[in-house]
């Protein structure tokens, strides 16, 4: 039990040290990009210079914004959600324990979700080594092209630590039916 209890509260201090992180790089992401864009449309419509690095890095900001905020919404059940077996479950009247079968469907959820990013994380992971063993830069900034990828693979990793957590969580909320001897 006290096992259990210990790898609880690291768990959980992981999980608030990482979303702290996730917000901390969502809010400098969130101000440079609004910063970067202010300034590409002063240069472009008071100034008529063009500035195409002020687009490339937004771009490459909103990739950042959309897969860390991404993981940071997973870790908040931010996500949409079909549920359809959930609403299913709920409207069966011969389930005798809805919470218990409702919480092993959660489950079951986030495992199908954590080998996606499993899956997707090796097949990323192999890509992005292709991209960084290459001398390719971004057209106007001149970023090595494995940083403009590496969001992508950061997002997920962080997404599987959330999931994790989930599941850990879940599996100690679960508790065993009285009907189940």
């Amino acid at each position: 039990m006290k096992a259990l209890n210990k790898a609880s509260v690291a768990l959980n201090n992981g999980n608030k040290i990482l979303k702290n992180i996730e917000t901390f790089l969502l809010a400098i992401c969130t101000i440079t990009l609004v910063a970067v864009i202010f300034i590409g449309v002063i240069c472009r419509y008071l100034l008529f210079i063009s500035t195409a690095w002020a687009e490339e890095l937004s771009r490459y900001l909103f990739v950042w914004l959309t897969y860390i905020g991404s993981a940071y919404a997973l870790s908040e059940g931010g996500h949409i959600e079909i549920d359809i077996f959930k609403q299913f479950i709920i409207s069966r009247k011969n389930i005798k324990d809805k919470d218990h079968v409702l919480k092993v469907f959660e489950i079951m959820s986030l495992i199908c979700t954590m080998s996606f990013l499993l899956i997707f994380s090796y097949i990323f992971w192999g890509y992005m080594m292709r991209i960084w063993g290459t001398n390719q830069t971004s057209p106007t900034m001149h970023i090595p092209m494995g940083l403009v990828y590496l969001p992508v693979f950061v997002g997920s990793l962080i997404s599987i630590y959330h999931v994790l957590y989930l599941i850990f969580n879940s599996l100690l909320a679960l508790k065993p039916s009285q009907d189940i001897k």
